[in-house]
């Protein structure tokens, strides 16, 4: 391999000095950008190193994203960011339990963020910023992330529409995370729906059933954060 090659393009400095205290191997990981991003200004950020930082940020973004939408933290992790959109914990639910959600998601948001990246944000990178290109890449990501999952939740949303029937759709609540979902009315729509639940279920645990079946019947509502006494507007501490 040429002597043009740069570790900095295929791994955190983390893996070739793994016993390192963060600190020092957040530095190194700097470091070696540094060095990168000066190629890349050589380069006139087009060619082969710039190709391989597009692979290695696109690698980095999929397994963190997905790690971070598996475990729930993606939310608190944007929020972190004053990035807000509403998510409602029966979305969040789903998305931390199905893998074909996470991924096609993080598909989404990267196959917008990381071209962005690379062409409006990465010459603004400061090698004495304190942060890292992932990490630099990581802030827009998130964003995106928004965008993404906005879109997934659109089409969950309607799902749910034509599940629960046409009068009933999700309510969201301004001083909540949490959303309800009106009970579907009348008898007359309970064979159809039921129906179609076995077909959706088949293949499902006992535990998925019966909550589908109790959704069918009595309705799935909020679980409330706060008091119903406490006046409208008003949040509690934990909010």
């Amino acid at each position: 391999m040429s002597t043009d090659a740069n570790p900095a393009l295929t791994a955190p400095a983390s893996a070739a000095s793994p016993r390192l205290p963060d600190e020092e191997r957040a530095a190194a990981q700097r470091a070696a950008d540094g060095e990168l991003f000066e190629q890349l200004q050589a380069d006139g950020f087009k060619g082969a190193r710039f190709d391989m930082l597009q692979d290695r940020l696109w690698l980095y973004g999929w397994k963190v994203l997905r790690a971070w939408m598996k475990d729930g933290t993606i939310i608190e992790r944007c929020r972190e960011r004053r990035i807000y959109f509403p998510a409602p914990y029966t979305e969040v639910e789903e998305m931390m339990r199905r893998d074909d959600v996470r991924q096609d998601i993080a598909i989404d948001c990267l196959s917008r963020a990381v071209p962005r990246f690379m062409s409006d944000c990465l010459q603004d990178w400061k090698p004495d910023g304190g942060r890292s290109l992932n990490t630099f890449f990581l802030h827009l990501a998130l964003h995106v992330y928004r965008d993404a999952y906005r879109q997934w939740a659109g089409g969950h949303r309607q799902r749910m529409r034509e599940l629960l029937g046409p009068d009933r759709v999700p309510v969201g609540d301004p001083f909540s995370e949490e959303w309800e979902y009106e009970p579907v009315p009348g008898p007359e729509n309970q064979f159809v729906l039921q129906e179609t639940l076995d077909i959706i279920l088949e293949g499902s645990s006992m535990e998925e059933r019966a909550v589908c079946t109790a959704m069918l019947t009595t309705g799935l509502h909020r679980r409330r954060s706060r008091n119903n006494s406490e006046p409208p507007g008003s949040l509690s501490n934990g909010a």
